[in-house]
């Protein structure tokens, strides 16, 4: 942990470049998987296969906008 400030740089930097560059950006990979731990393996961090389709889920979310854009 590098303390608050560095925290909140860090996590506004994505947003920005994402709006900079007009890019997709997916707010949080881990969106309703992080901390349930009927969604992650026993090391708390990765997703077991439920936890998975949920990400995808979340990615497929913001993705397909991006596709639709460019049909």
């Amino acid at each position: 942990n590098l303390g608050p400030r560095y925290t909140e740089a860090f996590r506004d930097v994505f947003p920005e470049e994402a709006k900079k560059h007009d890019a997709a950006l997916v707010p949080f990979l881990l969106e309703g998987v992080g901390g349930v731990d009927s969604l992650n393996q026993g090391d708390g961090i990765h997703p077991t296969a439920a936890g998975q389709r949920v990400v995808a889920g979340t990615v497929w979310g913001v993705l397909v906008k991006v596709v639709s854009r460019t049909s």
